[in-house]
């Protein structure tokens, strides 16, 4: 089984088109699953249409009463996964604005296959890339990578901010289990809580990789919720809670 997990606010427009992807995609590779839509209180129809498509598609709707950020859902969703997945399964998440494509699950799949346990898709591997990015926007993603990189080095990553990830469920359930309310640690600092996850992984010594994929931001269905301050302030506090570490449990 797949598990799909998709944190949700104000995605009204891009939940609908994000799950016909999904079930065509699914339908090709003759593959069950299960899409889950965490809604982090959302104020506009985004819960509505969630039910809506639940009435068609395998899909089941969680919620926050009040928005919490995508630190909090990432984590209470994870959570939630790891609870219902079997060891064997297989737990994908994206973004869900529709700036991510699930045609490049398969080749993720096989990697989980060949034994890995956290699967990145990566812009900045060879094939990979961006369209519509601003250069502002562009140029920080590049350099909170370099950044991650010089305090946290993982072999052969490159992406650490973006959220399309395919990863084993038994990794996820030993990994959640290991640090249990410190999952994630640093909550409320937003988009952070991507390159924390994968330090947690990294810390318990998954086998990690990255394959290539398009970020398409021209197809992005409502407004961007990053707030850059916010964010690099939230890298100073990650180098503060776990450098020292050396990436070790």
């Amino acid at each position: 089984m797949i598990y799909v997990f998709l944190p949700a606010f104000n995605e009204e427009k891009a939940l609908p088109i994000l799950v016909k992807k999904f079930d065509a995609e699914f339908k090709k590779l003759n593959l069950a699953y299960k899409i889950i839509v965490l809604d982090d209180g959302s104020s506009d129809n985004t819960v509505q249409v969630a039910r809506s498509l639940s009435q068609q598609y395998p899909l089941d709707l969680l919620r926050h009463e009040v928005n919490k950020g995508l630190g909090e859902t990432l984590r209470d969703g994870f959570v939630h996964c790891a609870q219902v997945a079997s060891n064997e399964d297989i737990v994908v998440t994206m973004d869900c604005d529709d700036t991510h494509d699930p045609k490049y699950m398969s080749a993720a799949f096989q990697k989980i296959k060949e034994g890995y346990d956290f699967v990145i898709l990566s812009r900045y591997q060879k094939g990979g890339g961006e369209r519509g990015l601003s250069f502002i926007r562009s140029f920080l993603s590049r350099g909170a990578g370099l950044f991650m990189k010089l305090f946290f080095p993982i072999k052969g990553v490159q992406e650490y901010s973006c959220g399309y990830r395919v990863i084993k469920a038994s990794a996820l359930k030993k990994t959640i289990e290991f640090f249990g309310n410190n999952f994630v640690k640093l909550p409320h600092m937003g988009f952070v809580v991507t390159p924390e996850i994968l330090i947690k992984f990294r810390m318990l010594r998954a086998k990690i990789c990255e394959i290539p994929f398009v970020l398409n931001y021209n197809q992005k269905q409502g407004v961007s919720k990053n707030r850059p301050l916010r964010t690099i302030m939230g890298y100073f506090l990650l180098v503060r809670a776990y450098a020292w570490r050396g990436l070790k449990p």
